[in-house]
């Protein structure tokens, strides 16, 4: 278990000074060294005063008396404590802790982490932060603290990155800290709560933060004199067109303060946002003191729980009119221009649909309208523009993933009509980008359909489109429709046409490796996090090109024998994620 637990720690913390017991964990004090942690005695001053320092006790004894508190004390001056602390009573450890100093970590909780914490005991690791400017909040309680630092948790896996995010209800300066250790906000801004150096501070009117200046809202029993449904329409004016808010309240009481009802909550969210989906939070068991339980459920599925809980998305069609105001919280113009492949404010007439549309893990969650949005784009869109060619995308591969082949028919002519579009050297590179997707999803939808001809000319078009205008990352749709092409030919017994498409998919490969990637990959110091991940399939989908060439003499002798030495990577992991997951719901469903 010591790499589990170095592993573990690391993920937490971060290399970092461990205060560790050598002598009893030799072990685990020999894996977080190899991890890069500097590793010292309990209590021992640092040479640098600057070093990020935390503490490790595993605790086995009974209780949590003397003992106990005299084994936390060293680890005072390091800030922060791990705790190993598996079977023992929670709330007389707590008690100690609290009484000593410390704290919960702003980063003790993690969602998928919130069903370990139960009233008798804590989850076998948890950590601590000592803090003598204590302040009495969520993070200084117990048990009964538990769910609503889950809700944070949870609200925190809807922060983009650098996001802008306003923080209103009770505990909001700990739901700062909790939102800053879990996420890649960029800045947070409180309603009331406590001032500090890494968040600011707003009055509860609302009145002087700009309209349209907020990327996400999280709001847990937020209170206004002009009522719950008032606050709503207040958050979603300060949402930017591509905004989202986290809101929940407890079930109304009888005084109106709060939604009665999931009905009533939707109806009113529904005036001003896009819900988006729900979340039951209740215990696992009978037992109301045992593990608990955050499920995201359907925005349409009610739920017997205290807490009404629901995710809304602003519609980013109101943004059309704002477009001059647009900037990608994530590629911040403070940088610098971004590069073409993320400069969205240049390639779309209106930016604010791509986080809401396109962009994967940050687009709408739910289906039906993203679909809905998507046909809006398609009707109200230039024929030429970066904007259509999204949605078009969009609805093409929700009815490849639900496997409609009676609909293929009905998407494939307004991508034949996209792809006929004429090029000029002013056509922005953004509808090159869709132009070469789409005629790679016309391919697998021809596929579906059973189409194979109509699917090889659609791949030959993908294989041989221009996508070094845009960015060598696009040479996966060109390498994966060479491949793809390849199959089909196989399949037909055209194997010296096959051999063609897979050395063409392993040359695109390399020259897309060769390309100038200085200037692709962002300003000086801010290089796009994603694009050496991404440019590292383009060279693993020409490896799997490479291997069909290399073992091409197999194919005579048993073309299943050549096939497992081939196909050894999934090309669109994600596509093939989603796909896996569409399938699971359907026969959970069943």
């Amino acid at each position: 278990m010591s790499i589990q637990i170095a592993n573990a720690l690391v993920q937490r913390l971060g290399p970092c000074v461990i205060e560790i017991d050598q002598a009893a964990h030799p072990e685990l004090a020999c894996e977080l060294a190899l991890m890069g942690c500097d590793i010292t005695e309990p209590g021992t001053r640092s040479s640098s005063p600057s070093s990020i320092r935390a503490g490790y006790l595993a605790w086995t004894g009974p209780g949590a008396g003397p003992r106990f508190a005299s084994a936390i004390t060293p680890f005072a001056q390091a800030g922060t404590l791990a705790l190993h602390s598996a079977g023992q009573p929670r709330e007389a450890l707590e008690a100690q802790l609290f009484a000593h100093g410390w704290r919960r970590h702003p980063a003790s909780m993690m969602l998928h982490e919130y069903g370990a914490w139960t009233a008798d005991c804590l989850p076998a690791l948890t950590y601590w932060q000592h803090d003598s400017g204590q302040r009495d909040g969520w993070l200084d309680r117990g048990f009964d603290a538990d769910a609503m630092i889950a809700r944070f948790a949870m609200a925190a896996t809807h922060v983009r990155t650098g996001d802008r995010v306003l923080i209103d209800g009770a505990g909001s300066d700990d739901a700062a800290a909790i939102i800053l250790a879990l996420s890649r906000a960029g800045t947070v801004l409180l309603v009331g709560g406590v001032g500090d150096s890494r968040w600011e501070t707003t009055g509860p009117a609302l009145d002087t933060v700009p309209a349209q200046s907020i990327d996400l809202v999280v709001a847990f029993d937020a209170e206004t004199p002009e009522g719950w449904q008032s606050r709503v329409a207040d958050y979603a004016r300060l949402l930017k067109p591509d905004g989202r808010a986290v809101l929940g309240w407890q079930r109304d009481r009888g005084d109106g303060a709060r939604p009665r009802d999931w009905d009533a909550m939707d109806d009113t969210v529904s005036e001003w946002l896009l819900p988006e989906l729900r979340y039951a939070q209740c215990p696992a068991s009978p037992d109301a003191r045992g593990p608990q339980m955050m499920l995201q459920i359907p925005a349409e599925q009610a739920a017997d729980v205290e807490w009404l809980i629901m995710v809304a998305s602003a519609n980013p069609l109101l943004g059309a009119d704002a477009t001059l105001e647009y900037e990608n919280p994530a590629y911040p113009l403070r940088h610098g221009t971004p590069p073409a492949l993320v400069d969205f404010g240049s390639a779309y007439d209106n930016p604010w649909l791509y986080r809401s549309l396109v962009q994967m893990g940050e687009r709408l969650n739910h289906e039906v309208k993203l679909a809905r949005l998507a046909e809006c784009v398609i009707e109200d869109s230039r024929p030429d523009s970066a904007d259509r060619g999204a949605a078009i995308a969009v609805l093409g591969y929700r009815i490849l993933e639900m496997r409609r082949a009676d609909l293929a028919g009905v998407i494939l002519p307004p991508i034949e009509a996209y792809v006929d579009q004429p090029v000029t050297p002013e056509t922005p590179v953004h509808v090159l980008r869709w132009r070469i997707s789409l005629s790679f999803l016309a391919g697998r939808l021809c596929e579906m359909s059973e189409k194979r001809e109509d699917a090889a000319h659609w791949y030959r078009q993908a294989a041989e489109a221009n996508w070094w205008d845009f960015s060598p990352l696009l040479a996966t749709k060109s390498i994966a429709a060479a491949f793809y092409e390849a199959r089909l030919h196989l399949a037909a017994g055209n194997a010296q046409t096959a051999l063609a498409c897979f050395r063409q998919g392993m040359e695109t490969s390399l020259k897309a490796a060769a390309s100038a990637h200085d200037a692709q990959m962002g300003p000086d110091g801010h290089p796009l996090p994603f694009y050496l991940q991404e440019l590292a399939e383009v060279i693993d989908m020409g490896s799997q090109c490479a291997n069909a060439l290399a073992h091409f003499h197999l194919w005579q002798r048993d073309p299943g024998l050549f096939w497992r030495q081939v196909d050894v990577r999934r090309f669109g992991l994600a596509s093939w994620a989603r796909d896996l997951e569409h399938e699971n719901q359907r026969l959970r469903a069943a």
